[in-house]
């Protein structure tokens, strides 16, 4: 399905609005920690927003539910595989996508006596591309875990 320019950019502004309307220093917590960026966090699912603090992410829409304990390693180990994704060196890229696996494994450990866990789809998901990327990149074989 392609996405018109108009749409995009409009779906862009509205990710970004929240971001870009209060200041850097206004975040905090897993931001400062991970130095992530706005346009970052902004790629994050929702519900990893008030993890990293975005101002008026208090709903239960912006963190994750109490039936997924452990996860909090979760949405910093997405941001070193967006950064993975992003025009690094191989030698960075292929340190973030250590760290990316690190956390989505701890992550695993942490939710896997929960079944009922909401985010177990999206960790497999991440899971399957960090896997993909490390294949890619040489620091696994295809096939292993």
């Amino acid at each position: 399905m392609r996405i018109s320019p108009f749409v995009r950019r409009f779906l862009t502004f509205t990710l970004l609005a929240p971001f870009i309307l209060v200041p850097p220093a206004a975040l905090g917590g897993y931001r400062e920690e991970t130095h992530a960026t706005e346009v970052e966090i902004a790629q994050l699912p929702r519900f990893c927003w008030a993890q990293f603090e975005v101002p008026n992410a208090t709903g239960d829409e912006f963190k994750m539910d109490n039936r997924c304990p452990g996860a909090n390693h979760y949405c910093p180990g997405l941001i070193y595989l967006i950064r993975a994704k992003g025009h690094v060196s191989k030698g960075e890229r292929l340190g973030l996508l250590s760290r990316a696996e690190g956390d989505i494994r701890r992550t695993e450990r942490g939710i896997n006596d929960y079944p009922t866990c909401s985010i177990s789809d999206h960790v497999a998901a991440s899971r399957a591309q960090v896997n993909n990327h490390m294949v890619l990149f040489g620091l696994k074989r295809r096939g292993a875990q």
